[in-house]
């Protein structure tokens, strides 16, 4: 465990690989943060495939934000992501 700021970390943080917890969390670091969730490319054909098939399930801010800018997007650091 190592300190950061007032929060205690556990290192495993340090060599695990980023996982969501929706049913903790229910998004909020997908929507307050500056940045979609975090993809891998084969997580992006996975969206764009699936996507038909979940449309009728978003709000309607949802399907705006992905027929703007597509099921995914291509971060400020290069990095693969959700669209906001």
């Amino acid at each position: 465990m190592f300190q950061l700021g007032k929060t205690i970390v556990s290192e495993d943080i340090l060599q695990k690989d980023f996982v969501c917890n929706l049913s903790a969390c229910r998004g909020a670091c997908c929507v307050d943060g500056d940045a979609g969730a975090p993809l891998t490319a084969d997580e992006t054909k996975i969206l764009e495939q699936i996507y038909p098939k979940i449309k009728p399930f978003l709000r309607k801010e949802g399907i705006a934000a992905i027929e703007q800018a597509g099921t995914w997007v291509t971060g400020s650091e290069q990095d693969l992501e959700t669209p906001l």
